[in-house]
């Protein structure tokens, strides 16, 4: 179980890594997992190929939620929070 829980650990950031990469379309699992391997991220392949069946939900659920989560700050944002102005939102 410890094992599983590291090789989860960096999946987030795994599948960030592919979707940055272009190499393939996030829904072909097995290309994902390719990428996955050439990317250096071979533990991670190693788990979501023993865990296939679950891939989808993943994708959908929690890297859906994990890209919100970890959405990088816009300039305005930066600027606004350096400043201490208020960034406005339309």
């Amino acid at each position: 179980m410890q094992q599983q829980l590291s090789q989860r650990s960096h999946l987030m950031e795994a599948l960030d890594e592919v979707k940055a990469s272009n190499q393939c379309n996030m829904f072909d699992r097995t290309c994902v997992i390719q990428a996955m391997q050439n990317l250096g991220y071979i533990e991670e392949a190693d788990w979501l190929e023993a865990n296939k069946d679950n891939y989808l939900d993943i994708l959908i659920g929690e890297y859906q939620q994990w890209m919100q989560d970890n959405e990088p700050e816009s300039l305005a944002q930066q600027l606004a929070r350096e400043t201490g102005l208020k960034v406005i939102v339309e």
